[in-house]
């Protein structure tokens, strides 16, 4: 609830009190300008994220997958695995899988990895 000054009056509303001041709204060349600087300062984070990573995951992706055998190719759910160790691959390595429903760190319990 915002107690607003109008006109001298008091009156009390939901929304925020109305600005004395004048607002001048941006110009095209203002508006403009700023795009181009939110999309440069974009630009340069996405190039320093693409020169910083194809290394690192490339070699950890290749050698995890090597070694595992398994690679995250979109299954998410416990009925799409066929093993224990699969299912502990997907949940560690692959992002959105819905494998671990209390959030123990053991995918799959009903499954494949009963304890």
């Amino acid at each position: 609830m915002n107690k607003c000054i109008v006109n001298g009056t008091v009156t009390f509303q939901q929304t925020p009190c109305p600005s004395a001041q004048v607002r001048n709204p941006p110009s095209i060349d203002e508006l403009n300008a700023a795009e181009k600087k939110k999309r440069a300062a974009q630009a340069a984070a996405q190039a320093a994220k693409q020169t910083t990573q194809p290394h690192a995951t490339s070699l950890s992706g290749s050698s995890a997958a090597t070694v595992s055998g398994f690679t995250c190719d979109g299954r998410i759910h416990c009925s799409q695995m066929r093993s224990c160790a699969e299912a502990k691959y997907f949940l560690a390595h692959c992002p959105g899988v819905k494998m671990d429903g209390n959030r123990d760190g053991t995918p799959c319990e009903q499954q494949w990895c009963s304890r």
